[in-house]
């Protein structure tokens, strides 16, 4: 039996934290190697600065030729440490290291009597805070951001410069790159979270699920019941959400009798319902002498139990000689059909309610029905869980079924209970509802 192992995905959902971050960190690392392609992109935007401005006065190209020999130590130095693992430690220092380098060039041409928003170099901030965001650390952004802002907003001061629109600029840059740099992994831990929640449940579902539906077989009847004069086979399948189906075969000194019911209820509570309620069924029938009384001392039971919340909708049928006599307590109508060895079905016919659900008024009127039974007439009985994919309600529910039973009526018992319930449930996802059929013929004893 297959299921969701519901303890396996709790200890994933405990570890799920650290193996996020093993994962981002292992990501993190090719945000070293883009580091290393900014380092070498400004490396060449300086050398070219430099040589597009060497004929001009002043060391303004000296300064360039400086920032791109600075930078390219940097690259060397960094792939050189990226080989053996950078530490978080160290990218902290590099990254702070790059923004060091912007800072002593901007304070380089400004004590060269530049000012700060000619030289441009106040945009190099904006790649470099690009890749601290890409290495998915928000305080790794926040502390560059913090240390560029802050040196520019003292450097900008000192020479009487206006600083607040590139200040507004970096405050605004360094807010979403620090935004951006936590939400993949928020993302990716809610998204997780919310599906390991649900597959926990799941598999706890399941597993209930499971449950039910092995208990449900350990009560009921095995598959193929063979009786002197009656040959009964079943097949069953457990809700996913209600459940209370019932059905028993019991062999009297009067004869084979059959009960097929739905008690209702949710998940395991109803199983225990349909246990006690099979006990307790099993006592009645050995104790009371016919079917009327049998259905009144389980309406007097139900009574006493649920005080009238738990309605009993059943079949109690009992064959003697060539007669059947049944009451339908508030069930669905039942399909008798006659059938010669070997063919069709000649005459197919429902056999119709004969009182209300037990378990719901001590004053129930109680009505047993006796119809002709002879050798090789097959009936059907289901519950509502059978046709639940396939209809809205409860007429056009009972047509299928119907048409159902005269289409496979050619079948043997097997062949028609297995045919009935298989089509009857279209689909791999599990019904709602309990799903009950009982086909029965007569045969020779």
């Amino acid at each position: 039996m297959a299921s969701v192992n519901a303890a396996a995905i709790k200890l994933i959902k405990n570890n799920f934290t650290a193996h996020l971050d093993e994962a981002l960190n292992e990501h993190v690392k090719g945000a070293e190697r883009w580091a290393g392609r900014v380092r070498l992109m400004l490396a060449f935007i300086f050398g070219v600065s430099a040589f597009w401005i060497w004929e001009r006065e002043g060391n303004g190209r000296l300064i360039c030729l400086g920032l791109m020999i600075v930078w390219l130590a940097m690259r060397l130095l960094a792939r050189a440490r990226q080989r053996s693992g950078a530490s978080t430690r160290l990218v902290t220092l590099y990254t702070l290291i790059d923004i060091s380098i912007v800072n002593l060039g901007m304070a380089a041409f400004a004590q060269q009597g530049y000012s700060l928003d000619s030289t441009g170099l106040f945009l190099a901030y904006f790649p470099l805070l690009a890749v601290a965001a890409n290495r998915y650390r928000t305080g790794l952004v926040l502390l560059a951001g913090g240390y560029a802002s802050l040196f520019y907003l003292l450097l900008s001061l000192y020479i009487n410069g206006s600083p607040w629109l590139e200040l507004s600029l970096l405050f605004v840059t360094i807010y979403v790159f620090a935004s951006g740099s936590r939400r993949p992994k928020r993302l990716v831990s809610e998204v997780a979270e919310e599906e390991l929640d649900r597959a926990y449940e799941l598999g706890f579902q399941q597993a209930d699920q499971e449950l039910t539906l092995v208990a449900h077989q350990l009560l009921m009847p095995a598959p193929q019941v063979d009786l002197p004069g009656l040959w009964c086979t079943g097949k069953h399948g457990a809700g996913a959400k209600t459940g209370g189906d019932l059905y028993q075969i019991f062999q009297t000194v009067r004869g084979p009798l059959v009960v097929v019911g739905d008690l209702g209820g949710e998940g395991l509570e109803a199983l225990r319902d349909v246990k006690v309620l099979n006990l307790e069924l099993s006592t009645i029938v050995a104790r009371e002498a016919g079917l009327p009384q049998i259905a009144g001392a389980v309406n007097t039971w139900l009574l006493e139990k649920f005080k009238g919340r738990r309605p009993f909708t059943c079949v109690i049928a009992e064959w003697e000689g060539e007669q059947m006599r049944y009451i339908n307590a508030g069930h669905l109508p039942m399909v008798q059909m006659s059938k010669p060895q070997g063919a069709q079905a000649v005459n197919q016919h429902s056999l119709p309610v004969t009182c209300g659900p037990l378990g719901v008024a001590a004053d129930s009127a109680i009505t047993e029905s006796v119809v002709p039974f002879p050798i090789r007439d097959l009936m059907v009985v289901y519950t509502d869980g059978v046709f639940a994919k396939l209809a809205k309600d409860r007429e056009e529910g009972v047509a299928e079924i119907e048409a159902m039973a005269g289409r496979f009526s050619g079948g043997e018992v097997n062949t028609l209970c297995h045919r009935i319930f298989d089509c009857a449930q279209p689909g791999f996802d599990r019904n709602p509802d309990d799903a009950t059929v009982v086909v029965i013929r007569r045969q020779p004893e």
